[in-house]
């Protein structure tokens, strides 16, 4: 009788998890959405904002993404695009996990405009994970990176995983570069990255 009592108790427990557990992945889904749709706007709006020029262009870049006006904007630099993957996705400075929990990733040691632009995000989870199925893109595929500098249009040069210690593919270059950063499911020490050049000088 009490192995039957001790059965069913347990069954009832195991059902409440399960019903708990599936809506607080509803709510983080929901949550999730409502947030990325919040930081889209807001980086459509800072991508629509008009830069002064008439500067030397590096002067530009420093100016227009220095620490104050970074901050200012929520630390929310544009979006990226990548057509082939559906994805559209808000870009903030920073990889920590929070950041990442949100938005793409930059990276701060790299450039925002001119030279090696260096982004990162998950490849799943419950959270943001933009990068999940950057593994079927392919040379020639369209990456799209936008800030209030302008848009830049990139095509995929190569798609290789590194050693997560491997930081040269960051390294600045003369040419104009967007490198993007996510982890690879059961190799926990490396890295896939995508590495793809602006599209004008690609052709």
């Amino acid at each position: 009788m009490k192995t039957k009592t001790l059965k069913k108790l347990f069954s009832v427990l195991l059902s409440v998890i399960i019903i708990s557990c599936f809506i607080l992945y509803i709510y983080i889904q929901r949550k999730n959405k409502v947030n990325e749709k919040n930081l889209l706007q807001v980086a459509n709006s800072i991508i629509n904002e008009a830069v002064v020029t008439g500067i030397e262009e590096n002067c530009i870049e420093e100016e227009t993404f220095s620490v104050d006006k970074i901050s200012s904007n929520g630390d929310i630099l544009g979006k990226i695009l990548i057509p082939k993957i559906n994805v559209e996705a808000p870009i903030k400075e920073g990889t920590t996990a929070e950041t990442l929990k949100e938005a793409v990733g930059h990276f701060s040691n790299t450039k925002y405009w001119n030279g090696n632009i260096g982004l990162a995000s998950h490849n799943r989870g419950t959270y943001a994970h933009y990068f999940e199925n950057i593994n079927q893109l392919n040379n020639g595929d369209e990456i799209i990176y936008q800030t209030k500098l302008g848009t830049r249009v990139y095509a995929v040069e190569s798609v290789t995983e590194i050693s997560e210690e491997d930081f040269s593919v960051l390294n600045n270059t003369n040419k104009n570069y967007i490198t993007l950063i996510t982890c690879i499911k059961n190799k926990q020490n490396m890295r896939l990255c995508v590495k793809a050049v602006e599209r004008s000088i690609y052709e």
